[in-house]
């Protein structure tokens, strides 16, 4: 039996208050880092569409958390008001493609509805299943209420952790000392999102484990 994917799809938020190049290169780098990390199997390596939109589709459902807040961060590293719309769609992909846009699946179907629909919600990451997950919704709202308070330098420092950085390392990269690198992790609450990034496919199963 085929094994669930993630379809992940995303827009920038307030993209049209940067400049195209701007937005281009924080999009880019954002993807880069998607790409690149070896926590994430892609079956479809994230790629720009539409300007100031991604798509990429996870192998492995149960990275597509850590992937939507990696990207979140990685966005809202760059100025106050950037951030991303991350829709997400769990499912099967019948109709697997070297390109997500010629794609076609169950996942597809949930990730595309959402996006198309997430504007409506207070919650910037949301998931889409094949079965009701209202529980997981929830704990989604009450992710954001850290997310959206999160600064840009706070977002540099979730980054470095998504990255596996330790805290001698985050201080070199940024530029400041020890203990001010361990105050902006405290202030980020980084406890909380570890937390959740470590239970999170526990949760997911809830919803899954008779779909894999």
């Amino acid at each position: 039996m085929k094994k669930n994917h993630a379809v992940i799809t995303a827009d920038m938020v307030n993209s049209t208050i940067f400049t195209r190049e701007k937005t281009t290169e924080w999009l880019s780098e954002m993807i880069d880092l998607l790409r690149e990390n070896p926590a994430f199997d892609w079956a479809l390596k994230p790629e720009i569409y539409r300007g100031d939109s991604f798509q990429g589709v996870l192998k492995n459902s149960n990275e597509a958390m850590h992937a939507a807040i990696l990207a979140r961060a990685s966005m809202r590293a760059h100025a106050k008001n950037t951030d991303l719309r991350v829709a997400i769609g769990i499912g099967k992909t019948e109709q697997l493609t070297d390109r997500a846009g010629t794609s076609d699946g169950e996942a597809f179907r949930l990730s595309g509805h959402l996006a198309d629909n997430i504007r409506k919600q207070k919650a910037r990451i949301g998931i889409a299943l094949p079965t009701p997950s209202e529980p997981l919704s929830a704990t989604l709202d009450l992710l954001e209420t850290l997310i959206e308070n999160w600064t840009t330098s706070q977002s540099e420092v979730i980054v470095a952790l998504l990255l596996k950085k330790n805290i001698n390392q985050i201080s070199e990269q940024l530029g400041i000392s020890q203990p001010a690198a361990s105050q902006r992790v405290a202030s980020s609450k980084w406890w909380a999102i570890e937390n959740f990034l470590a239970t999170f496919p526990k949760h997911l199963s809830l919803y899954t484990k008779q779909k894999s």
